[in-house]
């Protein structure tokens, strides 16, 4: 799908310039409200969508409306217009304002952390991994490159894991290749019994 055309064409007056823009912009921007209620695209609120409800708050004074829309409250100085039509152009420019632009981006990420770590996530798992809370709790406790070096070990045993998870041990895992740091990782997540294989796996 080619990219949507931001520029000015031939004879569209910056008023009608800036209703365009703004049309699209909101259609995507309701596009991205009904995407957010399916599967691995929760967070369709998140990225785009926020810069654009944070740039219409403050076109709108501060105000926070119900529904937050660009085709509104067009202003009247040409400066301003111009400046408005630039944060719309921003929008729609941002990968992560349409359904495909958020699956590239789930795309992208998975095929460099299996390229890096030796795994095979699909973006689909890489997005509930991202989505669930997990990345941040996993960032948090062992930062971010060495959790997904625990992630690679966990996924090359996770038929073990799945079939008994929180009853499996270090020993049980194949860890040839890990350093000890990840070794330690996995036996402190194991410890733990918070490790939900069966929805990041």
């Amino acid at each position: 799908m080619a990219a949507y055309d931001v520029n000015q064409k031939p004879g569209e007056t910056l008023e009608k310039y800036y209703k365009r823009l703004a049309k699209t912009a909101d259609q995507r921007l309701v596009r991205l409200e009904k995407l957010a209620k399916e599967p691995n695209y929760e967070p369709a609120e998140l990225w785009a969508y926020r810069r654009a409800r944070l740039d219409i708050t403050k076109w709108n004074g501060g105000k926070s409306p119900e529904f937050y829309r660009f085709n509104v409250n067009m202003p009247k100085d040409q400066e301003k217009l111009l400046s408005k039509i630039n944060d719309i152009k921003t929008f729609l420019q941002r990968p992560t304002s349409t359904k495909k632009g958020i699956t590239d981006v789930y795309k992208k990420r998975a095929e460099t952390i299996n390229r890096k770590f030796g795994t095979n996530f699909t973006w689909q798992q890489m997005a509930k991994y991202f989505q669930s809370g997990a990345a941040e709790y996993w960032d948090s406790k062992f930062g971010s490159k060495t959790a997904l070096r625990v992630m690679a070990v966990l996924q090359k045993n996770k038929d073990k894991l799945v079939k008994a998870v929180g009853k499996v041990d270090l020993k049980d895992i194949d860890t040839s290749g890990a350093s000890n740091v990840v070794k330690s990782k996995i036996k402190e997540l194991l410890a733990e019994n918070k490790l939900k294989v069966k929805d990041l796996l």
